[in-house]
């Protein structure tokens, strides 16, 4: 699993606790993390990032969820907010319980927020607690798609032919090559399907 964790470059002195907290509990977990400061869990140099960032568009892509402490505003926010929706992403909003001014909470407040993005108040050491209920979630999300249901395909033998000379080429089971497929590239481009998930 991998995280995008941001906080707002002004708060990092202010909440360096919840965020050492937070990072914590990632490494804790063995989750692949990366900040907005640039630090991540493998502390892979600047210049790699930078250069995996280039190579095939932004960092957010290749993330599976978001961390936003989002106790101060920020502009950055709603971009990350506005990805994270568009990509399908499960954020996690967190925000000081003490700060008066919620920034981009006013603006979700008057609108339904998407079932991804999970808006949580904290005080203390709650920001703990919440960011494991958050991670666990998502772990049982990953366990729920680990492939479970049994399905037979008839295929010709020049199709047998090619999925054994291409899953061995990759190193694969035919069907980790097929599923794979499915989900990398049949999926994940198709346009009505995403159009008929967002009105579910």
């Amino acid at each position: 699993m991998r995280i995008y964790f941001f906080q707002a470059p002004s708060d990092k002195a202010r909440f360096e606790n919840v965020r050492q907290e937070i990072l914590d509990i990632l490494e804790m977990k063995k989750i692949f993390y990366v900040t907005s400061d640039g630090r991540n869990s493998f502390d892979i140099p600047a210049e790699e990032l930078e250069a995996l960032n280039e190579s095939g568009g932004s960092m957010l892509d290749k993330m599976d969820a978001l961390i936003i402490e989002g106790s101060t505003p920020n502009a950055d926010i709603g971009y990350l907010l506005a990805y994270a929706m568009s990509l399908r992403r499960p954020v996690l909003y967190l925000y000081d319980k003490d700060i008066s001014n919620k920034g981009v909470l006013k603006f979700l407040g008057n609108r339904q927020i998407p079932s991804n993005i999970h808006v949580k108040s904290y005080s203390g050491g709650q920001a703990k607690e919440i960011v494991e209920k958050f991670l666990t979630g998502l772990q049982g999300e990953e366990a729920q798609a680990l492939p479970t249901i049994k399905f037979t395909l008839r295929i010709t033998p020049q199709m047998e032919r090619y999925l054994q000379w291409k899953a061995k080429k990759f190193k694969m089971t035919k069907a980790d090559f097929l599923r794979e497929k499915i989900s990398e590239e049949i999926m994940k481009n198709d346009e009505e399907y995403k159009r008929y998930l967002g009105r579910k």
